[in-house]
Protein backbone atom coordinates (compact mmCIF):
# COMPACT_ATOMS: atom_id res chain seq x y z
CA UNK A 1 0.00 0.00 0.00
CA UNK A 2 1.37 3.29 -1.61
CA UNK A 3 1.93 6.03 1.17
CA UNK A 4 0.37 9.56 0.73
CA UNK A 5 3.10 12.10 -0.31
CA UNK A 6 2.50 15.55 1.98
CA UNK A 7 3.70 19.11 1.16
CA UNK A 8 4.02 21.57 3.59
CA UNK A 9 3.75 25.04 2.87
CA UNK A 10 4.64 27.62 5.71
CA UNK A 11 6.38 31.32 6.26
CA UNK A 12 7.46 29.31 9.67
CA UNK A 13 10.26 26.78 9.24
CA UNK A 14 10.04 25.56 13.12
CA UNK A 15 6.14 25.08 12.37
CA UNK A 16 6.80 22.90 8.73
CA UNK A 17 9.26 21.07 11.32
CA UNK A 18 6.49 20.13 13.80
CA UNK A 19 4.08 18.90 11.12
CA UNK A 20 7.00 16.93 9.57
CA UNK A 21 7.22 14.92 12.73
CA UNK A 22 4.44 14.29 13.53
CA UNK A 23 3.28 13.09 9.83
CA UNK A 24 6.06 10.73 10.01
CA UNK A 25 5.27 9.09 12.50
CA UNK A 26 1.76 7.88 10.65
CA UNK A 27 2.84 5.08 8.78
CA UNK A 28 0.15 6.37 5.74
CA UNK A 29 1.91 9.60 5.68
CA UNK A 30 5.24 10.79 3.74
CA UNK A 31 6.34 14.03 3.70
CA UNK A 32 8.17 14.94 0.89
CA UNK A 33 9.27 18.55 0.97
CA UNK A 34 8.64 21.53 3.01
CA UNK A 35 8.61 24.74 1.40
CA UNK A 36 7.57 28.83 1.83
CA UNK A 37 4.71 30.38 -0.20
CA UNK A 38 6.69 31.63 -2.67
CA UNK A 39 7.61 28.34 -3.82
CA UNK A 40 4.62 26.19 -3.18
CA UNK A 41 3.32 26.26 -6.97
CA UNK A 42 6.56 25.20 -8.43
CA UNK A 43 7.36 22.68 -6.11
CA UNK A 44 3.69 21.30 -6.53
CA UNK A 45 3.85 20.90 -9.94
CA UNK A 46 7.75 19.37 -9.51
CA UNK A 47 6.55 16.77 -6.75
CA UNK A 48 2.82 16.65 -7.77
CA UNK A 49 1.85 15.26 -3.74
CA UNK A 50 -1.45 14.06 -2.68
CA UNK A 51 -1.87 16.56 -0.35
CA UNK A 52 -0.66 20.24 0.38
CA UNK A 53 -1.00 21.28 4.04
CA UNK A 54 -0.54 25.50 3.51
CA UNK A 55 -0.36 27.68 6.47
CA UNK A 56 -2.66 30.67 5.02
CA UNK A 57 -1.43 34.24 6.91
CA UNK A 58 -2.94 36.51 4.19
CA UNK A 59 -6.88 36.90 3.14
CA UNK A 60 -5.65 36.90 -0.62
CA UNK A 61 -5.26 33.50 -1.26
CA UNK A 62 -8.04 32.82 -3.52
CA UNK A 63 -6.02 33.37 -6.85
CA UNK A 64 -2.93 31.53 -5.40
CA UNK A 65 -5.82 28.65 -4.71
CA UNK A 66 -7.19 28.80 -8.17
CA UNK A 67 -3.70 28.37 -9.84
CA UNK A 68 -3.58 25.81 -7.52
CA UNK A 69 -6.03 23.73 -8.30
CA UNK A 70 -5.89 24.09 -12.12
CA UNK A 71 -1.91 22.87 -12.02
CA UNK A 72 -2.51 20.09 -9.63
CA UNK A 73 -6.04 19.17 -9.93
CA UNK A 74 -5.27 15.98 -8.17
CA UNK A 75 -4.26 17.67 -5.01
CA UNK A 76 -5.85 17.87 -1.78
CA UNK A 77 -5.22 20.99 -0.21
CA UNK A 78 -5.90 22.03 3.35
CA UNK A 79 -5.95 25.25 4.67
CA UNK A 80 -4.45 26.05 8.37
CA UNK A 81 -5.78 29.26 9.85
CA UNK A 82 -6.01 31.56 12.55
CA UNK A 83 -9.07 32.95 12.39
CA UNK A 84 -11.72 30.29 10.10
CA UNK A 85 -13.97 33.35 10.49
CA UNK A 86 -12.32 35.11 8.56
CA UNK A 87 -12.46 33.64 5.24
CA UNK A 88 -15.25 32.66 3.02
CA UNK A 89 -15.51 28.82 3.49
CA UNK A 90 -17.50 27.98 0.72
CA UNK A 91 -15.67 30.11 -1.59
CA UNK A 92 -12.75 28.25 -0.38
CA UNK A 93 -13.91 24.57 -0.81
CA UNK A 94 -14.83 25.90 -4.59
CA UNK A 95 -11.58 26.54 -5.26
CA UNK A 96 -10.70 23.11 -4.25
CA UNK A 97 -9.83 23.19 -0.65
CA UNK A 98 -9.97 19.75 1.34
CA UNK A 99 -9.94 21.13 4.80
CA UNK A 100 -9.59 24.75 6.45
CA UNK A 101 -8.27 23.99 10.11
CA UNK A 102 -7.45 26.33 13.06
CA UNK A 103 -3.69 27.02 13.88
CA UNK A 104 -4.95 26.25 17.20
CA UNK A 105 -4.95 22.45 16.92
CA UNK A 106 -1.62 20.32 17.99
CA UNK A 107 0.56 18.99 14.87
CA UNK A 108 -0.58 15.43 15.43
CA UNK A 109 -4.60 16.85 15.38
CA UNK A 110 -3.81 18.38 12.19
CA UNK A 111 -2.44 15.02 11.31
CA UNK A 112 -5.62 13.21 12.13
CA UNK A 113 -7.95 15.73 10.53
CA UNK A 114 -5.73 15.22 7.41
CA UNK A 115 -6.18 11.34 7.64
CA UNK A 116 -9.89 11.63 7.47
CA UNK A 117 -9.56 13.73 4.27
CA UNK A 118 -7.54 11.59 2.86
CA UNK A 119 -8.78 7.69 3.90
CA UNK A 120 -12.33 8.78 4.66
CA UNK A 121 -12.61 11.56 1.87
CA UNK A 122 -14.61 14.02 4.01
CA UNK A 123 -14.44 17.28 4.21
CA UNK A 124 -12.90 19.02 7.59
CA UNK A 125 -14.35 22.39 8.05
CA UNK A 126 -14.92 24.84 11.08
CA UNK A 127 -18.77 24.77 12.04
CA UNK A 128 -20.93 26.84 10.01
CA UNK A 129 -24.07 27.06 9.33
CA UNK A 130 -24.63 25.34 6.47
CA UNK A 131 -22.19 22.38 5.27
CA UNK A 132 -22.09 20.30 2.48
CA UNK A 133 -23.22 16.49 2.58
CA UNK A 134 -19.93 14.34 3.90
CA UNK A 135 -18.78 16.79 6.06
CA UNK A 136 -16.61 16.57 8.93
CA UNK A 137 -16.91 19.96 11.02
CA UNK A 138 -14.24 20.55 13.54
CA UNK A 139 -16.93 21.42 16.24
CA UNK A 140 -19.02 18.03 15.98
CA UNK A 141 -19.15 16.10 19.13
CA UNK A 142 -17.60 12.88 17.30
CA UNK A 143 -14.42 15.17 16.84
CA UNK A 144 -10.87 15.01 15.78
CA UNK A 145 -10.09 14.43 19.62
CA UNK A 146 -11.70 10.52 19.16
CA UNK A 147 -8.77 9.81 17.03
CA UNK A 148 -6.45 11.50 18.71
CA UNK A 149 -7.49 8.95 21.56
CA UNK A 150 -6.30 6.31 20.17
CA UNK A 151 -2.44 4.85 19.57
CA UNK A 152 -0.45 5.34 16.49
CA UNK A 153 -1.05 1.60 15.98
CA UNK A 154 -4.57 1.38 16.49
CA UNK A 155 -5.15 4.55 14.21
CA UNK A 156 -3.41 2.84 11.69
CA UNK A 157 -5.40 -0.71 12.04
CA UNK A 158 -8.69 1.71 11.44
CA UNK A 159 -7.19 3.39 8.84
CA UNK A 160 -7.46 0.09 7.10
CA UNK A 161 -10.32 -0.61 8.65
CA UNK A 162 -12.03 1.81 6.91
CA UNK A 163 -10.26 0.85 3.41
CA UNK A 164 -12.21 -2.71 4.15
CA UNK A 165 -9.47 -4.56 4.62
CA UNK A 166 -9.68 -7.91 6.50
CA UNK A 167 -8.00 -8.39 9.68
CA UNK A 168 -5.94 -11.35 7.61
CA UNK A 169 -4.90 -8.07 5.35
CA UNK A 170 -4.00 -5.52 7.62
CA UNK A 171 -1.57 -7.90 9.77
CA UNK A 172 0.31 -8.73 6.20
CA UNK A 173 -0.04 -4.51 5.80
CA UNK A 174 1.26 -3.85 9.61
CA UNK A 175 3.50 -6.96 9.96
CA UNK A 176 1.68 -8.31 12.86
CA UNK A 177 -0.29 -11.44 13.98
CA UNK A 178 -4.52 -12.08 13.64
CA UNK A 179 -4.31 -11.93 17.43
CA UNK A 180 -2.35 -8.58 17.72
CA UNK A 181 -4.82 -6.88 14.68
CA UNK A 182 -7.89 -8.53 17.08
CA UNK A 183 -6.36 -6.81 20.38
CA UNK A 184 -6.15 -3.60 18.67
CA UNK A 185 -9.29 -3.66 17.17
CA UNK A 186 -11.04 -4.29 20.20
CA UNK A 187 -9.11 -1.61 21.77
CA UNK A 188 -10.54 0.41 18.65
CA UNK A 189 -14.46 -0.49 19.72
CA UNK A 190 -13.69 -0.03 23.43
CA UNK A 191 -12.18 3.71 22.58
CA UNK A 192 -14.42 4.39 20.28
CA UNK A 193 -17.63 3.39 22.18
CA UNK A 194 -18.42 1.17 19.30
CA UNK A 195 -19.40 -2.40 18.94
CA UNK A 196 -18.32 -3.84 15.65
CA UNK A 197 -16.40 -2.98 12.31
CA UNK A 198 -19.11 -1.79 10.65
CA UNK A 199 -19.82 1.07 13.41
CA UNK A 200 -16.57 1.72 13.32
CA UNK A 201 -16.16 2.62 9.92
CA UNK A 202 -19.45 4.47 10.39
CA UNK A 203 -17.87 6.41 12.52
CA UNK A 204 -14.90 7.10 10.50
CA UNK A 205 -17.36 8.33 7.41
CA UNK A 206 -18.92 10.49 9.83
CA UNK A 207 -22.43 8.83 9.08
CA UNK A 208 -25.00 6.56 11.28
CA UNK A 209 -24.61 2.97 10.88
CA UNK A 210 -27.55 2.33 8.60
CA UNK A 211 -26.94 4.74 6.21
CA UNK A 212 -23.35 3.20 5.94
CA UNK A 213 -25.18 -0.17 5.42
CA UNK A 214 -27.12 1.16 2.77
CA UNK A 215 -24.13 2.51 1.14
CA UNK A 216 -22.21 -0.83 1.63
Amino acid sequence: MGQFKVLLCSQQPGYNQSLAVAFNENFIFRVISSVDRDKLLDEAVRLQPDVAVIKIDSLNIMDMLEELKNRCPMLLPVAVVDDPDQYDIMEAINQGVRGVLPFRLLPRQIVNAVELITVAGLLCLPRVSTRPAGTYSAGNERSIEIISALTIREREVLSLLGRSYSNQEIAETLCLSESTVKTHLRNVFHKLRVRNRSEAIALLYGTDLMKYEQLA
